[in-house]
C-alpha cells in the first residue's frame, strides 16, 4: 500500500540516508546526506514543507509544497524518490494526490522546476498533470567532484486548479 504522510525523523532517517547513498542524483535535490546526523536534519529543515512517500510503512521518497503564497495561492512543488522505487508510476501519484489537496484547500497555481537532462522527471511532472511553460536556459549551476561547474537548463511546468485532472489513482493522504 502507497500513501503519503508525514516524516518521522526518528523511523526515517535510515531510509533517506540509504536513498541518498543509492544515487548521484539526489544530492542535486538537498544538502550532502552522508551521515544519519545529516538525514535528521535534513528532515527537521523539510517538515513544514514535504510528507513522506511511503510504501509498506518505508518511506521511499518526498514530495514538497514549498514557498506557499496563500495571497497569490502559489506553492513551489519538489520530488524525489529513492532508487528502488522508481519506475512505478508512485512520483506522479505522489504529485497528483498533494496537488489535489492543496487545490482543496484554495491553491490555485502550482509550480515546479526539472532539469532538462532528467526526462524521467520532466515525464512525472506531465502524467501528474503539469503543463510545459517553458525553458529556462542554464538556470542550475553545480559543481561536480572535480571542482567543475556545469551548468544545466530547467524545464519550467505547472498546473493550476482549473486545468483537467489526470487519470491516476491518488494515494491516501494521512
Amino acid at each position: 500500500m502507497s500513501r503519503l504522510r508525514p516524516w518521522n525523523p526518528e523511523r526515517d532517517a535510515a531510509a533517506v540516508l540509504a536513498a541518498f547513498a543509492g544515487s548521484d542524483d539526489l544530492h542535486r535535490q538537498a544538502p550532502p546526506i552522508r551521515t544519519l546526523d545529516e538525514a535528521h536534519a535534513y528532515l527537521a529543515d523539510i517538515a513544514d514543507d514535504a510528507l513522506a512517500i511511503d510504501v509498506d510503512g518505508i518511506a521511499v521518497g518526498c514530495i514538497s509544497a514549498a514557498d506557499r503564497d496563500l495571497r497569490h495561492g502559489t506553492a513551489w512543488m519538489s520530488y524525489w524518490l529513492a532508487p528502488a522505487a522508481r519506475g512505478r508510476g508512485l512520483a506522479a501519484r505522489a504529485l497528483d494526490t498533494r496537488s489535489r489537496s492543496l487545490f482543496a484547500d484554495g491553491f490555485h497555481r502550482l509550480e515546479l522546476g526539472a532539469r532538462a537532462n532528467n526526462p524521467a522527471s520532466v515525464a512525472v511532472a506531465e502524467r501528474a498533470g503539469f503543463v510545459r511553460e517553458g525553458v529556462e536556459r542554464e538556470r542550475l549551476r553545480y559543481v561536480d567532484e572535480h571542482g567543475r561547474d556545469e551548468r544545466f537548463d530547467v524545464v519550467r511546468l505547472a498546473r493550476l486548479a482549473t486545468d483537467p485532472a489526470p487519470d491516476l489513482t491518488p494515494m491516501e493522504l494521512a
